[in-house]
């Protein structure tokens, strides 16, 4: 057999011709690529001109990015403040990505917390001259997010404009001293462990006292000296839990508000002068110092520290007086009541007061009251009460120190209403498990003339009902005549409470004073609960749930005739029992 022969023994023309062929070969992929990379930028210079043609690509450069900077701010962000996701913009085309970087404003907002080092670094370049909003979450701990975030805020504070830090960092504020022209508002937040006893201190050679634009300042857990030049021309102040400090004295505070004209909103928790506690009552004031522009006050403290604030205050423009103070005695509520109302609804005050709902939890009680009427119609839950609380006219909330009886609350309850006008009032709500004696509310019932509408929990029920129940003097006039509409949340209609109910309901009648309409639509009850009030109310609108069978107290409709005796009241009677929704 012959032997295969390998290729060195194949003719040299045909050796030559292979060498050629992978050469070529080799070129080729090459060719492809170059024809790829030509056909995609014609593909891109086609997608350009067809973009172009897009209605939006008419706008201008400047129309555009002022769009960007609205998507900039989250709906769900507290005061506006800015996050990343408008970044998505640069994705969508070329133009949009190039409009995008050439306006440095729109890189303006850096959280230090988010973003890697090297993303801080690329922002800040883009961001360029332009005001900055700096924000940070830092701790030494994070030695190197710590150091960076000191030097660039050191290195940039003389173009920012918005700087909010939480954390510890009281050895990069000792580190700020250069003058910030452009600083608008400043938000410090002390978030260490509570159990360090650190102090947090703004001193006066922070931007070396030089921060001309300065309206807003906010602090939490931080001390500021009252003299502080950074002080003198805001429009916003926020003390909110500072850390220990020396006394603070009634003309040190005088003092420093008196260089305040411009202030607008003022929120003191715990910022309060200091008062001896062996003072039974606040005397009236030596001096006082009037803030003319203030809107909103907002202050948490002791009874007599509280008091001792309103008393030196003229406040002729507020609009919303917001008061939470710990009370230790009756004393502390009968020193603080008084500069309440004086604040609460002042000789310039155009409109009266016309909605006020009380709220009672374990630990406080609270009175909301509104300039307009039915402002408190949403009100469901403490979510609802927070929101609808942000445009009342007064917050009043006293908390006890220490336990307090069902009586103490009545009786804080009685001196908030006495204190305050409510001769215009057309809503009232009793809301979240709020008691009242029908004493009380008799005491009150002369000055409600106005009301209309009633709003009450099963807690507040039996004693209004109670006082809507009593004889009326011969020649006087029904109580609460002008009541036509009262609605009962989360009642169970139990066969005793409806017949109670239509008692009163009856009563009214012959008073000459008839409800028109009855709201149990977040109550439960049957059928035959709904239709004994429906002959004396026209307009009730029923529960949506129904009892089950087996609650017995829900079905026993024997007809009782005439008032109910004391003997023969059971614990299916109070309406804070008994089977609920």
């Amino acid at each position: 057999m012959n032997a295969v022969r390998g290729p060195a023994s194949l003719p040299p023309f045909i050796v030559v011709m292979d060498a050629t062929s992978a050469t070529a070969q080799d070129h080729l992929p090459k060719v492809i690529d170059d024809e790829i990379k030509a056909s995609e930028q014609v593909t891109q210079e086609l997608k350009y001109r067809h973009n172009a043609l897009a209605p939006i690509s008419r706008l201008l450069p400047e129309t555009l990015a002022e769009i960007f900077s609205l998507l900039s701010f989250s709906a769900d962000d507290y005061d506006d403040v800015p996050c990343l996701e408008w970044i998505r913009v640069t994705h969508v085309c070329h133009r949009w990505r190039e409009i995008a970087l050439s306006f440095p404003y729109l890189w303006n907002y850096i959280n230090f917390t988010e973003l890697t080092l090297a993303g801080i670094t690329e922002i800040l370049a883009r961001a360029k001259m332009s005001p900055l909003h700096l924000e940070a979450n830092i701790s030494p701990s994070n030695k190197a997010q710590f150091n960076a975030f000191g030097r660039q805020l050191k290195a940039h504070i003389y173009h920012t404009r918005h700087l909010s830090i939480s954390g510890e960092f009281q050895t990069v504020l000792e580190r700020l001293v250069s003058p910030a022209p452009a600083l608008v508002s400043l938000s410090l937040t002390k978030q260490s462990d509570p159990y360090t006893f650190l102090q947090c201190i703004v001193h006066d050679s922070l931007f070396n006292g030089t921060a001309p634009m300065l309206t807003r300042l906010k602090l939490i857990g931080y001390n500021i000296g009252w003299r502080s030049p950074l002080l003198k021309g805001l429009q916003t102040l926020e003390i909110l839990k500072p850390s220990a400090q020396e006394v603070l004295t009634l003309e040190d505070w005088l003092a420093a508000l008196n260089e305040m004209s411009q202030l607008k909103t003022l929120i003191l928790h715990r910022a309060t002068p200091a008062v001896s506690i062996d003072i039974p009552l606040i005397p009236e004031p030596q001096r006082t110092v009037t803030l003319p522009s203030l809107t909103h006050f907002n202050i948490t403290g002791s009874a007599k520290g509280c008091a001792l604030a309103l008393a030196h205050l003229v406040l002729p423009a507020l609009i919303s007086l917001h008061v939470t103070f710990v009370s230790r005695s009756w004393d502390d509520i009968r020193s603080v009541f008084p500069y309440v109302t004086r604040h609460a609804h002042g000789p310039r005050d155009t409109a009266p007061l016309r909605t006020i709902l009380l709220d009672e939890e374990a630990m406080h009680v609270k009175i909301v009251a509104w300039t307009t009427p039915d402002a408190d119609v949403e009100v469901c839950d403490l979510k609802t009460l927070i929101k609808a609380s942000a445009s009342a006219r007064l917050v009043l909330s006293v908390s006890p120190d220490g336990n307090w009886a069902d009586e103490m609350k009545t009786v804080a309850f009685d001196a908030m209403l006495s204190h305050l006008p409510l001769n215009a009032i057309s809503t009232l709500s009793a809301q979240n498990n709020t008691r009242l004696s029908k004493e009380v509310w008799l005491g009150h019932a002369p000055r409600l003339t106005m009301l209309k509408r009633a709003f009450l929990v099963p807690t507040a029920v039996r004693a209004f009902r109670e006082m809507l129940e009593e004889d009326v003097p011969l020649s006087g006039p029904p109580r609460l005549p002008q009541l036509t509409k009262l609605i009962l949340s989360k009642v169970s209609l139990t066969a005793p409470r409806t017949y109670r109910l239509r008692a009163m309901l009856i009563k009214r009648k012959e008073h000459g004073a008839p409800l028109e309409a009855l709201d149990l639509r977040t109550c439960i009850g049957a059928e035959r609960a709904i239709q004994l009030l429906s002959e004396i109310v026209g307009n009730v609108q029923g529960p949506t749930t129904t009892p089950k069978v087996e609650w017995s107290a829900f079905f026993k409709w024997e007809r009782r005739v005439g008032p109910f005796d004391e003997e023969e009241r059971t614990d299916d009677d109070e309406y804070d029992d008994g089977p609920g929704p």
